[in-house]
């Protein structure tokens, strides 16, 4: 179960901040996009991982991302916030709309995702889950150390995190919670928020 789901801290396109980490079965390793096109790492990286004889099929994806808009410009009665879903607000997560052509590509993805290679992708907020698990320790600069010490409370929440190699830049460290979140949701132990006809976030 632990190789048929990543997680993803997603980046501008071209920026190479854009890592997936994924548990091979044995330990959890990070894939950088390196200044590629971010989207086409993804699927190149997924589809690459499929085509491996004896692995585990990848079936689900936690992506750092916005994966819908404000419910109001599908004209669903009972929503009219403009600029924030509900699960933004309830996180004080920052609007899909500004993050605009971010959004747009996640949401490009996630449907293509779904449509070529039967993948469900989930949408998760690395913040969020470093706040309910990590306390006041996480922020947005972390050192390597910092890093490392983060990692061992992870650890005593989710025992079968096994990392090859630490986390050595803010990049790897969130798509890293972005695996966690994904964890929680594959054992039933994550927490939703929003509503399900506009958008939730899995934490």
């Amino acid at each position: 179960m632990l190789s048929t789901f990543a997680g993803i801290d997603y980046g501008s396109k071209t920026s190479g901040n854009t890592v997936i980490c994924h548990h091979d079965g044995h330990k959890i390793h990070f894939y950088e996009a390196d200044k590629k096109d971010a989207d086409l790492f993804i699927i190149e990286w997924i589809t690459k991982y499929q085509s491996v004889k004896n692995h585990q099929t990848l079936t689900t994806l936690f992506l750092d991302a916005p994966l819908s808009l404000p419910a109001v410009y599908q004209s669903i009665a009972g929503f009219n916030n403009y600029h924030y879903r509900q699960c933004d607000v309830a996180l004080k997560a920052m609007s899909p709309m500004f993050l605009g052509g971010l959004t747009a590509r996640a949401m490009e993805l996630k449907q293509r995702l779904k449509d070529t290679v039967k993948i469900q992708t989930y949408e998760v907020y690395p913040k969020a889950l470093a706040q309910t698990l990590l306390s006041d320790h996480y922020h947005k600069k972390l050192t390597t150390n910092e890093m490392e010490t983060l990692c061992g409370m992870l650890f005593k929440v989710s025992p079968e995190l096994c990392l090859a190699n630490s986390p050595k830049t803010q990049h790897q460290f969130d798509a890293l919670l972005a695996w966690v979140s994904g964890y929680r949701f594959m054992n039933q132990k994550h927490l939703v928020f929003g509503d399900i006809q506009e958008g939730i976030i899995v934490v």
